[in-house]
């Protein structure tokens, strides 16, 4: 092929649109990689399986058991309380009688010092009794946190908790109707 005018005026465009086309054709690198595919979701930890009647039964009579030792820990608590507010009141009345005894009333002395041991009795009977109470209110926080542990937040089939009360009922019913009158 010759060198001619024409061919160099085609030459030009020729190279450009050529230059255009390879520059087109190479792959374009994206600021960003693409997304990937967001991973499968995971599953979480499978469903426990309800409790049995009988499992459920054991944890409502473990509730009815600990719901009687609630109620005896305060009534114990209750009357611990009033013993002490009564060695506290003693304690008082015996300091004012202090304050205004004869030092010469020999029978004044012997009465108050009556009144002091009878105190002295009522202090050792509430300090006897104090640390019974605290060892029943540890062990009712034992029973109670086993009971946690092995029943709150449980599933259980609501059917089988009727089935259990109208057990309970029926006992109950059939307990008082062979208990005789007195």
């Amino acid at each position: 092929m010759q060198n001619t005018p024409r061919a160099r005026r085609l030459a030009v465009p020729l190279i450009t649109v050529g230059l255009l086309a390879a520059s087109f054709s190479t792959p374009a690198y994206a600021a960003d990689p693409p997304p990937k595919k967001a991973p499968a979701k995971q599953q979480g930890k499978p469903k426990p399986k309800p409790m049995s009647r009988d499992q459920l039964r054991s944890c409502m009579d473990q509730q009815d058991r600990l719901t009687v030792m609630r109620e005896n820990v305060l009534k114990e608590q209750t009357s611990l309380d009033q013993q002490r507010a009564e060695v506290k009141g003693m304690d008082a009345e015996l300091e004012r009688k202090r304050a205004a005894l004869d030092p010469a009333d020999a029978v004044a002395k012997q009465a108050l010092q009556d009144e002091e041991t009878r105190r002295n009795q009522l202090g050792e009977t509430y300090n006897a009794r104090l640390p019974i109470l605290k060892e029943q209110g540890a062990t009712l926080d034992r029973e109670r946190q086993t009971w946690v542990e092995r029943c709150a937040d449980k599933d259980f089939d609501e059917l089988d908790e009727l089935a259990i009360k109208r057990e309970r009922q029926r006992a109950a019913k059939d307990a008082s109707a062979k208990t005789p009158a007195k």
